[in-house]
C-alpha cells in the first residue's frame, strides 16, 4: 500500500492505523487525538500535547493509532 502524505495547511483526516508522510520541514501538528511520529517508518514515538495545544515537529511519519482523528500540519 502506498504512504499517502500529508499536506501543509488544509485539515487531512488520518485513518486509525495508516502511516502518513509529512512534507519534509519542520512545523507544528495540531490533531484530535492523540499521534505517533516516526524518523523511519518503522520506531515510533507517542507526540505528546499535538491534540491539546498543538506540538512542534521534524519527523517523517505520523499515524494515529487509537481511532481516525484529524490533524492539520503548518509550516514555519
Amino acid at each position: 500500500m502506498p504512504t499517502e502524505t500529508v499536506t501543509i495547511g488544509p485539515p487531512i483526516s488520518l485513518v486509525q492505523n495508516v502511516v502518513y508522510a509529512l512534507p519534509p520541514r519542520a512545523g507544528r501538528i495540531h490533531a484530535l487525538a492523540a499521534i505517533e511520529i516516526s524518523v523511519d517508518g518503522v520506531a515510533w514515538d507517542a507526540l505528546t500535547g499535538a491534540e491539546t495545544v498543538g506540538a512542534d515537529i521534524a519527523s517523517g511519519f505520523v499515524r494515529c493509532t487509537t481511532a481516525n482523528t484529524t490533524a492539520i500540519f503548518k509550516a514555519y
